[in-house]
């Protein structure tokens, strides 16, 4: 199989160095996975019909499905069926699937002996999952092998093993040894699709991870992209430019002493979405809310409300009263990068003129660069938006067109 210039630097450092952990961080689509893949079933096959354990990390059984048995699937040219305990056999070996990302996911792990291991999205699986694992690769020459995207520069996965690039054990074995990819790695990806991720990737911590692959803290506003002069608009304008509606929907963040906020999200044929107004108050109780998604319901319809978690007996009570409401997907991060998209895409449109808080919230919702989690502020009514697009917009990412 045809390597580009970076995956054949992983792979004769698998071959000449034989490091005990092999590290692959950097941008998405980057070639990452797939090269450690080869290295992890080339490290196997050294130990051919021995009938020893693996182990195969993931955040999820489903993603360790759809990141890494899929791949396997196509490189050996079989299916791979996981069993009762979730294993597979390769190579006369026994390889165990475990989902990693909870606190008490190292007790999957605990008693096992095993010759290797390959540990996907590792930022995304628990501390001590990943070092319950590394413990656990205490056969003579076993290997770990992991691959990542970058986050905060102090998550463990990098202070821990990629900032200890290099580290050698005393009889001279190489213990760690990092490398590091950016999207133009893949010479393989079609030129187009790389200019038109750059161009849509939003600015700032996005493009900094994403495409370049740095592990860079977040700052500053969170919506860099969001411009005044382009992304605001009139209730006139609206009706001028005929736009053609052909969904709406709302979101949903319950408040009391922060405000509370419904938001109404028009779609148009074009695949623009407009923040057609905003409802934020402080201080009041579910029957005001109730009220005003009657109010919108009576004007656009019997719309999805796209509704925060935290208060189920506020959607309860919404569904008592004929409301369509629905648990939002609060993924803060990766709900907070689509919104951003749609700004960077000129897909998201204001409408200026029925809106109060956004224009602060807008100009003040800030990173907080020691957790790379949103400051909880200012949040209110583009958390409601987040809700509502990110969740609405669930089943075109399942299509993989989103």
């Amino acid at each position: 199989m045809e390597l580009n210039s970076k995956q054949l630097e992983v792979w004769n450092s698998f071959i000449e160095e034989q490091p005990k952990i092999l590290i692959c961080s950097g941008a998405k689509r980057a070639g990452k996975t797939f090269v450690l893949l080869l290295t992890f079933l080339g490290h196997i096959s050294k130990y051919q019909n021995m009938g020893l354990s693996f182990i195969i990390g993931g955040a999820t059984q489903a993603s360790i499905k759809r990141n890494i048995l899929n791949d396997l699937e196509l490189i050996l040219g079989k299916e791979l069926r996981l069993d009762k305990a979730n294993a597979v056999e390769i190579f006369g070996n026994r390889v165990y699937c475990f989902d990693g990302a909870n606190a008490d996911s190292w007790k999957k792990a605990r008693g096992f002996t095993s010759a290797g291991a390959f540990l996907n999205e590792a930022t995304a699986l628990h501390d001590s999952f990943v070092k319950e694992v590394i413990s656990r690769c205490s056969y003579r020459g076993a290997m770990v092998m992991m691959d990542t995207n970058p986050e905060n520069p102090m998550h463990t996965v990098k202070t821990d093993y990629i900032d200890k690039d290099g580290q050698r054990l005393k009889n001279g074995r190489l213990n760690i040894r990092s490398f590091h990819f950016s999207l133009f790695d893949n010479n393989f990806l079609d030129p187009e699709y790389v200019e038109s991720i750059v161009a849509s990737t939003p600015s700032g911590m996005f493009t900094d991870r994403d495409i370049y692959g740095y592990w860079v803290a977040p700052e500053g506003v969170i919506y860099k992209d969001f411009n005044k002069d382009k992304h605001y608009i009139s209730s006139k304008e609206t009706e001028n430019k005929q736009v053609n509606f052909t969904k709406y929907f709302a979101g949903v963040d319950w408040g009391y002493e922060h405000p509370g906020s419904i938001v109404v999200i028009g779609q148009d044929d074009q695949g623009c979405f407009y923040l057609l107004e905003e409802h934020c108050k402080q201080h009041e109780e579910i029957d005001y809310w109730v009220k005003v998604a009657k109010d919108i319901k009576e004007r656009y319809g019997n719309i999805n409300f796209y509704c925060d978690t935290a208060r189920p007996e506020h959607i309860v009570r919404f569904r008592r009263e004929k409301l369509r409401a629905l648990d939002a997907d609060k993924a803060v991060v990766s709900g907070i990068e689509e919104v951003a998209r749609l700004f960077k895409r000129d897909l998201l449109f204001i409408v200026e003129d029925k809106v109060s808080r956004f224009k602060k919230e807008i100009f003040m919702y800030v990173w907080n660069p020691n957790t790379g989690e949103p400051v909880k502020e200012w949040d209110d009514v583009l958390d409601s938006i987040r809700y509502a697009i990110y969740t609405h917009n669930k089943p075109m990412r399942r299509k993989g067109k989103g």
